[in-house]
């Protein structure tokens, strides 16, 4: 939002707590003039409220959780089986806060003052974000109390019974439905950023589709799965007809704001007074060009990737080279992977190099604290921020876009045995990424796939798809693939080591040399594990939903710890 958000939190922190004073702050000539006798019957100033309410808890982020499946190395009590039952602390007072906040807005815009339209499309924004709050712990631990009025969590003992997962997964739906029927299609340019319906439709189509999912539904009943296939078709011909679509350009999705494919997400901004930012842009830049380079993809990602004829990399019939790994690639490899020796240009970058050598053996050019897999993170880098700004950046955060509703159309309709649906669905994106059709018109896909099969493919898209998009994590954990395909495996990555004879003389003629040239004559891959002291050992279907924290079970008696853990009694998949 293009707003002040000093003062915006501050409207909020006035109207939840009722401190004495505030009526300082909100009679200011600021935007909208508020004051709290009219707060509920202005649009305007009631949409200050609700702006408070979008950042509450950002589920997502760049990079987040990629250290907790297979795209990313780092050493996780998630993924080796270490978690204690206070490591996810989400279900918690302020959490619930949030949602007290939240209920505060629904309650106070039904009794105000303003015109029903405005006033629908204020409660739409509350509805879509309870139901965002009440998705962030259900998909965590199963049923929780859902609470729809304002309970303060701080006075008041949070101590409501747990509910039945299914009671909250109706609960949350529901809220979706009235969002929908409330919100707009659109919003005006300057109100970019605010909940559509559009974004509720896929916002449902995303939940019951973890709720026809082997987490929530290991005895795989079919009507979760038609429940599924039906909000996600209708969310994309809501989707359609509201001018969402693919957008072209893969690389600058993150980048070129407001595209087509923006469902919902979180805006951030570097410029003078507004400064919500991020670095994600330090998180992925090399050391050699001052970024940290924290985020780092594994052999594992690097060989998702099909070929340009979008076979995958294992396929006889594919063209790969496991020497020259780079060539021949998905489009999206080059915008999601950076590897030894790859054009990667920075606008500012002191030395105006084409080309950054990762290799890690005694003659590096790499400082310390760079790779341990041999590649660095490419998705949604700016390549014109400049380098004093690296940490502090504005690239937006997309939570959903269009490419994911297909996917999530895609899985249900293979689950409802609808095959040719699931594979319109895949071939849509791998046109758009600029894979070779081929002659049959599969972009790769494996012809007559059967249930399982095409289960596998829609795996691998969405890996390739959304690397690093918070995605990966909780898709391994709803399809229990931790258990089917990581369990007992390590990540790995490639070294990359120099073998040439001469290296201040590569140094000096490099950026004439062909990648070709360079492999055949100055490199040598190395496979080893980033998983060194031992395997991947992510506990499903314990993990599926995590321990109530202990700080909650002391003050709150009424709520049962989940069943799998100590004490545990509350069953998850009622």
């Amino acid at each position: 939002m293009i707003m002040n958000k000093q003062i915006i939190y501050a409207v909020a922190l006035c109207l939840v707590t009722g401190i004495v004073g505030c009526t300082d702050i909100l009679d200011k000539n600021e935007p909208g003039n508020i004051n709290p006798e009219d707060i509920w019957s202005n649009e305007e100033s009631a949409n200050l409220y609700i702006n408070s309410l979008y950042g509450i808890r950002p589920d997502g982020g760049f990079g987040n959780n990629a250290g907790n499946s297979d795209e990313s190395d780092g050493n996780s009590a998630f993924i080796y089986g270490e978690l204690t039952a206070d490591d996810v602390g989400t279900y918690s007072q302020s959490y619930y806060a949030g949602i007290r906040d939240i209920n505060i807005a629904i309650k106070e815009a039904k009794r105000g003052d303003m015109q029903p339209e405005a006033r629908e499309r204020v409660l739409g924004q509350a509805h879509f974000l309870r139901a965002w709050e009440y998705w962030g712990l259900l998909k965590r631990y199963g049923g929780v109390p859902h609470i729809k009025k304002p309970v303060n969590p701080f006075s008041d003992e949070l101590s409501f019974p747990r509910e039945a997962t299914s009671q909250v997964i109706n609960e949350i739906v529901a809220d979706l439905d009235t969002a929908r029927s409330y919100l707009p299609a659109s919003w005006p340019e300057n109100e970019l950023g605010r909940v559509t319906r559009g974004a509720a439709a896929a916002l449902k189509g995303r939940i019951l589709l973890y709720w026809a999912s082997p987490q929530f539904n290991p005895d795989g009943d079919q009507q979760r799965w038609q429940r599924a296939y039906t909000a996600n078709k209708e969310a994309k011909q809501l989707l359609d007809q509201d001018g969402y679509g693919l957008y072209p350009n893969f690389g600058r999705i993150f980048l070129d704001e407001g595209n087509q494919s923006y469902i919902f997400g979180e805006l951030f901004s570097n410029t003078t007074g507004e400064q919500i930012v991020h670095g994600w842009e330090s998180s992925l830049r090399p050391p050699a060009v001052n970024g940290s380079g924290s985020v780092t993809p594994t052999w594992e990602l690097v060989k998702a990737f099909p070929t340009a004829n979008g076979l995958s990399i294992d396929d006889p019939a594919a063209t790969y080279d496991s020497t020259k790994f780079y060539k021949n690639r998905d489009p999206r490899f080059y915008q999601t992977i950076a590897f030894n020796a790859m054009n990667w240009t920075f606008s500012d970058y002191a030395d105006d190099r084409r080309q950054y050598q990762y290799y890690v053996d005694g003659s590096t050019v790499e400082p310390s604290g760079g790779t341990d897999t041999g590649f660095y993170t490419r998705k949604a880098s700016n390549p014109d921020i400049p380098t004093s700004q690296i940490g502090n950046t504005g690239t937006d955060w997309i939570e959903m876009r269009y490419a994911e509703v297909l996917l999530n159309l895609a899985e249900a309709a293979n689950a409802t045995e609808r095959r040719q649906e699931a594979y319109n669905q895949i071939t849509a994106i791998r046109q758009r990424a600029g894979i070779n059709p081929g002659f049959d018109g599969l972009y790769g896909l494996e012809a007559n796939m059967n249930r399982e099969q095409m289960v596998d493919a829609i795996m691998r898209e969405r890996q390739i798809e959304f690397a690093f998009e918070n995605k990966r994590y909780w898709d391994l954990r709803r399809r229990n693939l931790f258990k089917e395909k990581l369990n007992g495996t390590r990540r790995h990555g490639l070294r990359i080591n120099f073998t040439g004879s001469d290296h201040d003389q590569f140094i000096s003629a490099r950026d004439t040399m062909s990648l070709d040239y360079m492999y055949d004559n100055y490199f040598e891959g190395e496979m080893v594990s980033v998983d060194q002291e031992q395997a991947i050992n992510y506990p499903q279907p314990k993990y599926n939903f995590f321990a109530i924290p202990t700080s909650v079970l002391q003050r709150s008696p009424e709520v049962e710890q989940t069943m799998g853990w100590q004490n545990g009694t509350f069953d998850p998949l009622q």
